[in-house]
């Protein structure tokens, strides 16, 4: 697993241990951020659900100004945080260990970019996360939410969002959202 392109291109990073995370393959990766563009200057995201933290590692070594990380895992956390260091990326980062819940409400952030990437057999939290990134209105007007998901399963896009493009690689699906223009004032 490493750093894609952007200024800390080639590094690499680690992983949780365990089965708990599955990182994200270095082309799925790779094709996400040539379909969202390569330079994310003046831009900030959320890495929800972020394992290893190596989606949101791109998007600062792509440009972005800031990014969060959000993980109930402490060993994920742990995780994120050494990449981070290693990176030299620790102050363009807010590093929260906490449940998606909790997390999404204590946010007061609109966010160019959410990068959503949950366990694959806990559907369950794409249905919540859909409903509570509405119910908190944290991705800005224009942005994008990033769903990575198993391709065998089909995502159920959550109501206020509407599917961008989506594209598939073996087991994992990636699904580009933004929010449902003909609901009026979705995204406050």
């Amino acid at each position: 697993m490493r750093i894609i392109s952007g200024n800390r291109r080639g590094l690499k990073l680690i992983a949780p241990k365990g089965l708990d995370t599955r990182p994200t393959e270095d082309r799925v990766k790779e094709s996400v951020f040539n379909i969202l563009g390569q330079n994310f200057f003046d831009v900030t995201a959320l890495d929800l659900f972020c394992g290893s933290g190596a989606n949101g590692i791109e998007f600062l070594s792509r440009g972005a100004d800031k990014v969060y990380f959000v993980d109930k895992s402490r060993e994920a956390i742990a995780c994120v945080k050494k990449n981070l260091d290693k990176a030299k990326l620790s102050n363009q980062a807010i590093v929260m260990e906490d449940h998606l819940n909790q997390a999404l409400k204590k946010l007061d952030v609109k966010f160019d970019y959410i990068y959503m990437d949950p366990p694959f057999e806990r559907r369950d939290l794409y249905k919540k996360a859909f409903k509570l990134l509405r119910e908190n209105k944290i991705l800005k007007p224009d942005g994008k939410l990033i769903v990575e998901y198993n391709t065998d399963k089909p995502l159920i896009i959550g109501e206020g969002f509407v599917e961008i493009k989506n594209k598939k690689y073996g087991n994992t699906s990636i699904s580009i959202c933004g929010w449902d223009e003909n609901e009026s004032n979705i995204c406050g």
